[in-house]
């Protein structure tokens, strides 16, 4: 069970060293290739939405342009700007070379997880999502400089062929609000003012990390995460999760997040009365997240941890939340963060008892085991590392706890999640 653990531990880190990729470094410091790349797949998907588009080829594409994002780590930014047009296909098919490349010496660090990335032929969804790239790269711009943002967005527009298309039809329709100066006005820009709000939302705001991590940042993770996981078990296991599915539920699942209210879990589940006041506080902010999205993409957020989708789902949130604190303490050498262990209680686990009322997964003991083998690995680590710093946070008697509980769930699995 070890490989699956250190496997996803590799993903989430290579999404980590993705992030460090800006764009249009000489302008900012702030937003990255994985910024852009996240608006631009809401973008896409609000077009498709909007066009009842359901093709499964409109989802590989998203997919792989997502699973993408992560060469980028080692890459650099690879949308290059080519001059010359008669060189354009040549220069197209040694990146697409590079980037396959790139996803077999990662196939080749992994034991169990695999990244699969596949070559699409150019397409109407492939041309749309560079499209959709473009506009979210103006709105960034829109937001450092303003006077030069309309003026690249038509360069980098020029040559796109307008057909009758409804999907080209409704690019044109946006490029020519961009051009009246009312593109704020159209159904399309609120979704991108969420996610750069959800850039701004940070994660674990209770502890100092080394590596901040914001909730659009956390999306992309748990949506890699998901692919490769819920792929493995359909190929291994003879699972049937709904890739597609699984990758939409986990781009949108924080996305009720985008007004700051992002509580520490020990907070919002204090007691009876904190459940209750957050309750509120997120109906509200719901109800307005409605009037922004759409109904069908507001009905995809508060379902996103509804089916057997849902649950790989939350079960990916959770273990990669607990991995944070690899991360910062076994990686950055942030001892401050191993208070964080008191947090990681088994009662935040309890909800993933509801996999037996989940009828549709074949393999379910594996998932229990693949849950309780993340925690006791992770926990044992945190409490083994350095026993003096953990003294600087916790009693004698609080680490014998933690000490005693690790040694009971490890040797007794059927404790955890009872």
């Amino acid at each position: 069970m070890e490989e699956y653990i250190e496997d996803l531990l590799k993903i989430y880190n290579s999404s980590i060293d993705s992030y460090n990729s800006k764009i249009m470094q000489t302008l900012n410091g702030k937003y990255t290739i994985i910024d852009k790349a996240m608006l631009a797949s809401y973008l896409y998907i609000k077009i498709l939405t909007k066009l009842k588009i359901e093709e499964k080829i409109s989802k590989e594409v998203l997919k792989n342009y997502l699973l993408k994002q992560i060469i980028y780590g080692e890459t650099g930014n690879l949308s290059l700007e080519i001059s010359d047009k008669s060189i354009e296909k040549t220069c197209k098919e040694v990146i697409e070379k590079l980037i396959i490349d790139k996803f077999e010496s990662k196939n080749k660090i992994t034991k169990k997880l695999k990244y699969n990335y596949n070559t699409i032929e150019s397409n109407q969804y492939t041309e749309l999502i560079e499209f959709c790239e473009n506009i979210a790269e103006y709105y960034i711009l829109e937001k450092i400089l303003k006077t030069e943002a309309k003026e690249i967005l038509q360069k980098k527009t020029a040559r796109m062929k307008i057909t009758n298309s409804k999907i080209d039809n409704e690019k044109a329709y946006i490029l020519e609000s961009i051009s009246k100066k009312n593109f704020n006005k159209t159904e399309y820009a609120p979704i991108l003012d969420i996610a750069l709000n959800l850039k701004d939302v940070y994660r674990y705001s209770s502890f100092t990390t080394v590596i901040p991590e914001n909730v659009l940042f956390h999306q992309y993770t748990i949506t890699i995460a998901g692919i490769i996981f819920g792929e493995y078990l359909n190929q291994e296991f003879n699972e049937n999760f709904n890739i597609e599915l699984l990758m939409e539920k986990s781009l949108f699942h924080d996305l009720g997040e985008y007004k700051g209210n992002e509580i520490v879990a020990q907070v919002k589940y204090y007691n009876e009365d904190t459940i209750k006041m957050f309750k509120e506080i997120e109906a509200v902010d719901e109800k307005e997240l409605k009037s922004k999205v759409g109904e069908e993409i507001y009905t995809l957020i508060i379902t996103a941890k509804d089916e057997k989708e849902g649950y790989i789902l939350d079960l990916l949130d959770k273990i990669v939340a607990i991995m944070k604190l690899w991360i910062e303490i076994r990686y950055m050498h942030n001892y401050t963060y191993i208070k964080a262990i008191s947090s990681i209680y088994q009662e935040r686990f309890k909800r993933f008892l509801k996999l037996d009322k989940i009828d549709d997964i074949q393999n379910k003991e594996f998932l229990r085991e693949f849950l309780r083998e993340s925690y006791i690995y992770i926990k044992r680590s945190m409490i083994y590392q350095d026993e003096e710093i953990l003294k600087q946070y916790f009693t004698e008697k609080d680490i014998k706890e933690f000490k005693e509980e690790i040694k009971t769930i490890t040797e007794k699995p059927e404790t955890f999640l009872s």
